[in-house]
């Protein structure tokens, strides 16, 4: 009987080990995934922060919509501001497409980037930066499509 009763406490011992181990586990796999999704939201809101800090110091009539044939004047410091926030995005693009930040966090702001990419001062840059982004297929043909949808726009 005594061997019985050891090979049961052996028994509960070895579960209760393992109960120990797997909520270890798990402790480990949910702080993991909660510093990633905070690193994620890190990382898009310093980038969200740095392209809004650019947009604020251009002048207003870079945002507003007209004739996206229209060959719109800047300043060298204006060209290079508009230049740092294509950048800005396109790097931020890039966390987005490599999983660096989560689909759900960049939706919240996809409709505001779009929409300043869509701007004609935008678009004439786009146009002058787009052999730089040859070896960035994707960014590539997600700008042509935001190009795209304004030009249908346009035209209704």
């Amino acid at each position: 009987m005594e061997e019985g009763e050891t090979a049961v406490l052996d028994h509960i011992l070895r579960f209760m080990t393992l109960g120990t181990i797997l909520v270890g586990v798990i402790a480990i796999y949910t702080a993991l995934h909660t510093n990633n999704r905070r690193l994620g939201a890190d990382i898009f809101l310093r980038y969200s922060d740095r392209v809004s800090d650019l947009r604020r110091s251009l002048p207003m009539t870079a945002f507003f919509d007209g004739s996206a044939s229209a060959n719109l004047e800047m300043t060298p410091e204006e060209r290079r501001i508009v230049h740092e926030v294509i950048y800005s995005i396109f790097e931020l693009y890039e966390l987005k497409v490599h999983g660096f930040i989560p689909p759900a966090i960049w939706k919240i702001r996809e409709p505001d980037i779009e929409r300043v990419l869509s701007l004609p001062v935008f678009q004439q840059e786009l146009a002058a930066l787009q052999g730089r982004f040859t070896k960035h297929p994707r960014f590539a043909a997600w700008v042509e499509q935001i190009g795209r949808n304004e030009i249908a726009k346009l035209r209704t």
